[in-house]
């Protein structure tokens, strides 16, 4: 019985951690596409689980050119970096949020590209020329190499 117990123990974070990976991924353009979704839909129950459902997602940004690293308006982070992705309404700002400060650390404005994958954070507007903006959390930052 205790040996049962001990296997069980050891098996539940793994199962738990497991989950990280089994999320689906989504790019830009897929989210921003979910947004005009729910921006089509006048009743905000409907916006609560169409967003709450985009925060068990993975969103995937690949090849884009650092636009600005800023201090980060979010407690849980130091740094966030900002990145454009072209779309055809306008541009869509990404709000980066990643733990990795050394990674951060060797971005350099307008010059460096990179890949993201992290978890959906939320969509919010301010008064700019942006289409929309989304934030990225819990990002994993890849930065690639010049050929």
């Amino acid at each position: 019985m205790k040996r049962l117990v001990v296997v069980l123990v050891l098996l539940a974070p793994f199962t738990l951690s497991c989950s990280y990976f089994f999320k689906e991924t989504l790019n830009v353009k897929e989210v921003v596409a979910k947004k005009e979704e729910m921006d089509r839909f006048d009743n905000p129950a409907y916006r609560f689980l169409a967003s709450k459902d985009l925060a068990e997602k993975r969103v995937q940004v690949k090849n884009v050119t650092i636009k600005d690293v800023i201090v980060s308006g979010n407690i849980d982070y130091e740094f966030c970096v900002l990145v454009s992705v072209p779309y055809e309404k306008g541009t869509i700002d990404c709000y980066i949020y990643s733990r990795e400060l050394k990674t951060v650390s060797l971005l350099v404005k307008g010059k460096t590209k990179i890949d993201v994958i992290g978890d959906f954070g939320r969509f919010f507007t301010l008064l700019d020329d942006a289409y929309t903006k989304i934030e990225i959390i819990n990002a994993d930052i890849t930065i690639l190499k010049e050929k």
